[in-house]
């Protein structure tokens, strides 16, 4: 189950469970095997904070009564390091402190609200496992090399739209074109498929297309046109320059994106943001204006640990325990709202343990569903996994799909075929 608790606040969401894959398919041309897939929950044991400090961070109310009689308090201690003033700081970081000022009470409050529900309910950790930790697979980060070579093939035309190419159940193992057409699976399970000489999992249901923004047409030329699109761009920052841990881009390309051309009338996008203001002004002032979304709400991420603690101290004039995600609607002439959809509120919050992987955003999959038509088509640009019934684009697409990432156990083929077993619940 991916969402523990839904309260006015927002959402407490169990992100590893949302990678877990019913049961995988792997055929070896005279037989199926059937297994239960489950992304490796050491990937999300987060036990402590980044940064310690002297703080009873978001305690089970219950605990914290019996100690002190008291309700549960945050206590919002000061870090010993000097705190810069704010004549100190530089244009940007004056705006992200404004705004962070405007929105730590929300974050304080909803956060407390939400960790306190999740003890309610048996979900924070008390009692610390001893996880024995696994490598990472290191061969799917080279997909994004992968996709610069493919540069070098033969161009297609751009005018003409390219056929989805499907998956050949009875035959797994054949090669598939990933750079110039979007690659389906078309049935009610996942399935274990060798694509570049590693093994990755394609749920159910599931359409992407590999490569850069300079190939995207495929995806534009398919003719699809989507009711919800998520972006999680690569920004711009210091920190991706000094890791090198993947290429990012300019505001200037990220404008460039075929939105309007993808979007339905009154579609809902939803930009990952980071906490620097530059971005932040970018999309609301900027980007959403040029592809005719209008801004309608702005939600927040809270990272916290398996015990509830924010990853990072509230006030931390660096590093946030939060990431900002702007909503907006495309709002086409024609754009009529369905009455089966709820009007989104402005501000929510998520909150969940986060991924040590870097880049990992936490599936919106639940929560958007209320705000979403009926059978609606969703779409993620710049994804590193797939979903069932979504549509996904970017140059690490299968990044999270490697089956290194998983564990697994035999199971017994729970309906007795090999096209219904196991199928992934999704609601787009």
């Amino acid at each position: 189950m991916s969402i523990v608790v839904v309260n006015s606040w927002g959402w407490l969401l169990d992100s590893g469970s949302l990678k877990d894959q019913s049961c995988v398919c792997a055929c070896d041309g005279t037989k199926a095997e059937y297994f239960k897939c489950t992304f490796k929950r050491e990937y999300f044991n987060i036990l402590k904070p980044h940064i310690q400090v002297k703080q009873d961070v978001l305690k089970n109310p219950d605990t914290q009564s019996a100690e002190n009689g008291e309700n549960a308090k945050i206590d919002l201690k000061k870090r010993k390091k000097r705190k810069r003033k704010k004549s100190d700081l530089n244009t940007g970081e004056i705006k992200a402190q404004d705004y962070h000022e405007k929105i730590q009470s929300v974050v304080l409050e909803g956060s407390r609200a939400l960790v306190e529900a999740g003890h309610r309910c048996g979900y924070w950790t008390e009692v610390l496992p001893s996880v024995t930790s696994e490598p990472v697979p290191a061969q799917e980060c080279q997909l994004a090399a992968f996709c610069d070579m493919a540069k070098q093939l033969p161009l297609t035309d751009e005018s003409i739209p390219a056929p989805v190419q499907t998956l050949n159940r009875d035959d797994l193992d054949a090669p598939l074109d990933l750079f110039n057409y979007i690659t389906e699976n078309p049935y009610d399970i996942t399935y274990e498929v060798t694509l570049m000489s590693e093994r990755y999992l394609l749920p159910p249901r599931s359409h992407f297309l590999m490569s850069d923004i300079t190939h995207i047409h495929p995806l534009v030329n398919n003719g699809d046109k989507y009711d919800l699109i998520v972006l999680d761009p690569p920004w711009e920052n210091k920190s991706v320059k000094r890791s090198n841990r993947y290429s990012s881009l300019p505001s200037s390309q990220i404008k460039q994106l075929p939105v309007p051309a993808l979007a339905s009338p009154g579609c809902v996008v939803v930009t990952w943001v980071t906490n620097r203001a530059q971005h932040l002004r970018f999309v609301r002032e900027e980007l959403y204006p040029h592809w005719g979304v209008e801004v309608i709400a702005e939600w927040l991420w809270v990272k916290v640990t398996r015990t509830g603690e924010f990853v990072f101290p509230l006030d931390s004039q660096h590093k946030k325990p939060y990431e900002v995600l702007v909503l907006g609607r495309y709002r086409a002439e024609d754009a009529v709202r369905s009455s089966a959809q709820d009007e989104i509120p402005r501000q929510r919050l998520l909150l969940s343990v986060p991924s040590i992987l870097h880049s990992h955003k936490p599936s919106l999959s639940a929560v958007l569903k209320p705000y979403i038509g009926s059978d609606p088509k969703c779409l993620e640009l710049f994804a590193r996994s797939l979903q069932s019934d979504w549509t996904s684009w970017g140059n690490e697409v299968i990044k999270f799909q490697h089956s290194g990432y998983f564990s697994r156990r035999r199971v017994e083929d729970p309906h007795g075929t090999s096209e219904t077993a196991g199928a992934t619940p999704g609601f787009c």
